[in-house]
């Protein structure tokens, strides 16, 4: 896949994994709800991108393990909770996410984070990574019925700014992500995830920054 710029003018990021490094963090959140019920042989790659209640009633569904949904809830909650504190004291953005991003706004891009984190949990990172003003629209899991693999979160996305999928673009780092923006007729760069190099364009944000800043800035 060549990169096209010419008739973008959205470029939609998901976020965990995508601008910061916070899979090690999600990962951590979940470890330590699981090891308190006793379970240890999790593994979060399965199971990125995806809501946090949903990974608990799979993972539980695949071990044949039965809980409440009122305990779920309270997994859901512990696990959002520390992941919270962990973003607070360790939050970083990838190199060159954050030179990227600005150098989008100030070509006049429209801007929007779609991910399947809590809106809590994403406005704190966002905040923290000083990105927050950046999107013009932000779309959480808190705001769809269904998580990637679904297109619904990039259905949503491209309605809220009343643009197309030709006109628009997807930077992801997951499977389930990626799948999501193709069913929504998106086209989809892939960063930090050199494993779908076959299935999608691979690339690096210093790749971005350094081919898209090289470009006419009406693009």
């Amino acid at each position: 896949m060549k990169l096209k710029w010419d008739k973008k003018k959205y470029v939609i990021f998901d976020f965990d994994g995508t601008i910061a490094d916070t899979n090690r963090l999600h990962r951590a959140a979940f470890e330590e709800v699981m090891k308190s019920l006793g379970i240890f042989d999790f593994q979060y790659e399965i199971y990125m991108g995806r809501k946090t209640k949903e990974v608990f009633k799979d993972f539980f569904r695949s071990k044949e393990v039965s809980y409440s949904e009122k305990e779920i809830e309270e997994f859901t909650d512990r696990k959002q909770s520390l992941v919270r504190k962990l973003i607070a004291q360790k939050l970083e953005a990838y190199e060159g996410a954050i030179p990227f991003i600005r150098l989008l706004k100030e070509k006049g891009m429209t801007l929007s984070v779609a991910t399947s984190s809590s809106r809590a949990g994403v406005t704190l990172a966002l905040k923290k990574l000083g990105l927050y003003e950046d999107f013009q629209f932000i779309i959480t899991g808190d705001d769809v019925e269904k998580a990637k693999p679904s297109p619904e979160i990039y259905l949503k996305a491209l309605q809220l700014a009343n643009m197309q999928p030709g006109e628009s673009i997807v930077i992801e780092d997951s499977l389930s992500g990626s799948m999501a923006a193709r069913q929504a007729d998106l086209d989809v760069i892939v960063v930090n995830n050199k494993e779908l190099v076959n299935q999608f364009y691979c690339t690096e944000f210093p790749y971005l920054v350094r081919d898209f800043g090289e470009r006419n800035p009406n693009v």
